[in-house]
Parts: C-alpha cells; sequence; structure tokens
C-alpha cells in the first residue's frame, strides 16, 4: 500500500479508524515532522523489505495552526495533524476531503524515516474495541464514542508498517 494509499486506507477502505469529527483538538499537535521538507515514500514488500512508491514524492508543509498539509506530486493535499501517543508514537489525523470527517493512522519517527501503519480493525479484540466505544460497521470501526483517543490508540495491535516516508 503506498503511502498516499495509506492516507486514503484510513478514511476509505475497511478496517480502518474513523471518525465524524477530529478526536484530537489541533491545539495539542506536534511537530512531528519538524518544519516539514521533501520525502521520498516507500511500499513494504512481502520479503519484508521496502521498494520506492511510485510517484511518491510528498512535499510535508507546516501549517501555522500546528497541522501539515502532505502535497503528492499532483498537488492533492491531505490535511493532517500528529498527536503524540505512548510508547512514543504518533497518531496522524487525517481530514478526509472526499466525505466529511476524520481517518487515522499511527506513526512511528525514526531518525529520517517516518513507518506508517494503519492498524486494522478486524485484527482487533472486538470486545475490547465495544468496551472502549468503539462502533464496529461493516466497512470501518467508528471511534466518536471512545473517551481516551491517545490510549485507544497506542493500545491497539498496530501490525507491520504497510510504508515508509524518507527524507530526502
Amino acid at each position: 500500500m503506498s503511502v498516499f494509499a495509506a492516507l486514503a486506507a484510513s478514511v476509505l477502505l475497511s478496517g480502518c479508524f474513523v471518525s465524524e469529527t477530529p478526536k484530537f483538538p489541533a491545539a495539542n499537535a506536534v511537530a512531528a515532522f519538524g518544519d516539514g521538507g521533501r520525502f521520498q515514500g516507500y511500499d513494504r514488500t512481502e520479503s519484508d523489505g521496502y521498494k520506492k512508491a511510485d510517484e511518491a514524492i510528498i512535499m510535508v508543509k507546516r501549517r501555522g495552526d500546528g497541522g501539515y498539509d502532505f502535497v503528492d506530486e499532483k498537488d492533492k493535499v491531505t490535511p493532517i495533524s500528529f498527536h503524540l501517543i505512548a510508547g512514543g508514537n504518533f497518531v496522524g489525523q487525517a481530514l478526509n476531503n472526499a466525505k466529511s470527517g476524520y481517518g487515522y493512522l499511527v506513526f512511528r519517527i525514526a531518525g529520517n524515516e517516518a513507518f506508517i501503519y494503519a492498524p486494522d480493525c478486524d485484527k482487533q479484540d472486538k470486545a475490547q474495541l465495544e468496551k472502549l466505544g468503539v462502533a464496529i460497521g461493516q466497512f470501518e470501526c467508528r471511534i466518536d464514542r471512545v473517551a481516551d483517543p491517545a490510549a485507544f490508540f497506542a493500545s491497539l495491535t498496530l501490525g507491520e508498517p504497510s510504508s515508509k516516508l524518507v527524507r530526502e
């Protein structure tokens, strides 16, 4: 799954976590990508390596509100903010411009690399999700009723990163 496909998957595909309104306040956003920059996207391969993703140069631009714009080679802009969670990871809260709402990914920053995880709702403990207020649907899991989103995302089974960004 490419970097932007991972962002889209957080909003459009089954097994993802979404909400109608932002679960993390903009005022609490952190500078996970510093001042931004130019990044090359890489997709994870079946052999647990990475290969350059097609058309995956991403410009990360810091906004005045603490968030970022991820801009792809076709000038498609994905607004996203980052929020620190336990374990040193960050939740990326991305606005879905195609339909109202937000999608979520988990990022782990290691030097010049950002590993992107798209936690799959189907691979989590369903009883625990429901206990935390997650509404499990056919194509997505809605987290609008989750009281503590930072603790919620920190508790998920992430699996392997689907892609990564490398600063150029």
